[in-house]
């Protein structure tokens, strides 16, 4: 899978999963198309077997009129290649309804990204302005140093915790990637395949050929989605699992007593009414 994938990377290749979805969706049409003329073809030359040029065109007529009334064998197969369409696109369609699911994956991921650096920017403040080591001592300071320690160990489980959060993420949105990429990769092939089989079942004297290109090229990559399909549910289950584990893992943080953010010092002390623990030494 290689390098974490950028926002823009998804978008590219997204963009070309819905280009292609759009081009597979427009192949029936030029399946009928093809075997419109592989008929008119057909025509022509059997009509100028036997009646030379004049007979060529009035079977070429003939036969754009009766495409539907094709022999046997090639209509059953027109039938054939366009179920076999449809059959990929329905493969497909958890992919179309997915297609906003990596975005938001790493969106999430930087978002968690930002929350941490918000976070380490808080505990750099703290750490530059908040030691008083050497300018006060006492019970106080004790109490002081202790809930400050307190604080900044759960500043560290919290940046811990959008690290996870962040990794497991955004592997979910490259895990998506791979899939997007496999499939980009195989459909690019499939429509160059396509519109060479349909080139020669135009010219019916290679139509056998063409048909059986068509329906073995839509068989490799429908047999291809739906290992894809497979490997990416495995993948995201894991990594739901990983998450599992995560939030697991926030439960009772290091700093965090009772899973709540740790009081400050300030919240022991009353001014109206200092007790000797409060007293400067």
């Amino acid at each position: 899978m290689g390098a974490t994938k950028s926002l823009d990377d998804i978008n590219s290749i997204l963009d070309k999963f819905s280009n292609q979805i759009a081009e597979i969706r427009d192949q029936p049409a030029k399946v009928d198309d093809a075997f419109r003329k592989a008929a008119i073809a057909a025509a022509e030359a059997e009509a100028a077997t036997f009646f030379g040029l004049a007979g060529a065109v009035a079977g070429a007529i003939y036969g754009a009129m009766n495409e539907d009334d094709f022999t046997g064998y090639m209509q059953d197969h027109k039938e054939a290649i366009k179920k076999k369409i449809q059959e990929l696109l329905d493969k497909l369609q958890g992919a179309v309804d997915s297609l906003k699911a990596p975005i938001a994956f790493l969106q999430t991921s930087e978002a968690w990204t930002t929350l941490k650096g918000k976070i380490g920017a808080a505990q750099n403040n703290e750490v530059n302005n908040g030691n008083v080591t050497g300018y006060w001592a006492g019970a106080a300071a004790l109490k002081y140093t202790a809930a400050r320690t307190l604080q900044d160990t759960a500043m560290d489980s919290a940046k811990s915790t959008c690290d996870k959060m962040a990794d497991a993420l955004t592997k979910i949105s490259d895990t998506a990637w791979d899939f997007y990429s496999k499939i980009v990769t195989d459909v690019a092939d499939l429509l160059i395949k396509l519109g060479k089989a349909f080139t020669k079942i135009a010219t019916f004297v290679a139509a056998p050929f063409g048909i059986s290109d068509a329906i073995d090229i839509l068989g490799t990559v429908i047999s291809n989605a739906v290992e894809y399909t497979g490997k990416l549910a495995d993948a995201l289950l894991l990594q739901r699992q990983s998450i599992g584990k995560i939030k697991e893992s926030t439960e009772s943080q290091k700093g965090f007593h009772n899973d709540h953010w740790p009081r400050s010092a300030s919240d022991d002390f009353n001014a109206n009414s200092p007790n000797s623990e409060w007293q400067a030494t």
